[in-house]
């Protein structure tokens, strides 16, 4: 069960500001599969990531390789999610957050299981400590992990192919239906499991510490009642078409890359969403290029003619109809400028001060790299 723990690190500075560049940001969302198939034995399965909170870590990069859904009673497994680029996610900015992969048709049936296989070469799993680690934390605050030092266990294949697979049991089965959108399929990875992340000192190490590292276990099926009720981490992507009745955009899906360079640049993944503009509450839009103050809009008829090829950040969310509906859109010709936002870990809540201490998306440590707002505090 979440629990209010996890609530406290992923408060962003959205909640106090609204605009990108000032430091904010916002969410909703509506999605059609990046795997269309009009055929009507297919159903589509909203395919997420998300963990349970750690204070230790800034980053925890783990490169999805493929997610298969086993079939209750045994039968071929279906593959939900294998990008053409797997890059890494960062699974420590998800705390109380999911990182939608893809919303991906699938044949309809019932679904008992999962196989989720990572990359596991040097280098494929990347720790940043946090600049606020807990007290007794083994490592150096806001130290990267040399790549040398880290040993992801039951790793299987060949060098340079090297992978790890863990089974995932489901809570309840997953059902999906013909032609309709079933709830979620969230792989959630536990942060706080005492066995994901192990620090040791062995002998040979000439007092190193090494950090052992393993996904049996601490991966679990978390359970979404109400597709509505997911609260999706902000979507990146280049916009690849309007809908002739301007109602959506679609995108080609996009993740950051890790580790972070200057200027932040995105990594493709061969996913694409089908994103609805709010036609009841309106959907802002911003033009971070322009720098002009946001824009409501119903439909995208107004920026249909200069929105394609542009990078968006997207805040989304389901509708109880399986679409995928923005409530705030920043746009840029850069990746660069949508990217970086006070989005991140909350390093400190000082009560004397009413001050929350929030890192941005570069981790990087310092006041100059954080956004601190003043917040009364019931």
């Amino acid at each position: 069960m979440r629990t209010v723990k996890r609530l406290l690190p992923h408060l962003i500075c959205g909640l106090f500001i609204t605009t990108l560049t000032a430091c904010g940001g916002g969410g909703s969302s509506s999605s059609m599969g990046s795997n269309s198939n009009s055929s009507a034995s297919m159903g589509y399965v909203p395919t997420i990531v998300s963990d349970d909170s750690a204070q230790d870590w800034a980053v925890i990069g783990v490169k999805v390789m493929r997610i298969d859904l086993m079939p209750q009673g045994g039968g071929t497994a279906v593959t939900v999610y294998a990008p053409s680029t797997p890059t890494n996610i960062n699974l420590a900015q998800l705390d109380q957050i999911g990182e939608l992969l893809g919303n991906i048709a699938v044949p309809a049936g019932t679904y008992t299981g999962a196989v989720l296989t990572l990359s596991a070469n040097p280098g494929d799993v990347m720790l940043t400590a946090s600049a606020d680690p807990e007290t007794g934390f083994a490592g150096t605050a806001g130290a990267t992990v040399a790549s040398d030092q880290i040993f992801i266990q039951h790793a299987t294949g060949n060098t340079g192919s090297k992978t790890t697979s863990t089974n995932i049991k489901f809570d309840a089965p997953l059902v999906v239906a013909s032609g309709q959108t079933s709830n979620a399929l969230d792989i959630e990875f536990d942060l706080n499991h005492p066995v994901f992340i192990v620090a040791h000192v062995p002998p040979s190490s000439n007092g190193n510490i090494l950090w052992a590292v393993n996904f049996n276990g601490p991966v679990r099926h978390h359970r979404i009642h109400d597709i509505t009720h997911l609260v999706l981490r902000h979507l990146y992507g280049n916009v690849t078409a309007v809908a002739t009745d301007n109602s959506a955009i679609t995108i080609s899906r996009e993740l950051p890359t890790l580790p972070v360079v200057s200027p932040e640049t995105a990594v493709t993944t061969g996913q694409s969403l089908q994103i609805l503009a709010d036609a009841t509450n309106g959907t802002l839009y911003y033009d971070v290029d322009a720098k002009a103050a946001p824009v409501t809009l119903n439909n995208f008829s107004s920026i249909a003619s200069n929105i394609a090829g542009k990078q968006v950040r997207i805040a989304a969310r389901y509708q109880q109809n399986g679409t995928l509906v923005a409530t705030r859109i920043w746009a840029s010709s850069s990746f660069n400028a949508v990217w970086l936002s006070p989005e991140g870990h909350v390093l400190h809540v000082d009560n004397s001060s009413h001050v929350i201490d929030v890192t941005n998306e570069s981790f990087a440590r310092g006041a100059d790299h954080r956004c601190k707002h003043q917040v009364l505090f019931p």
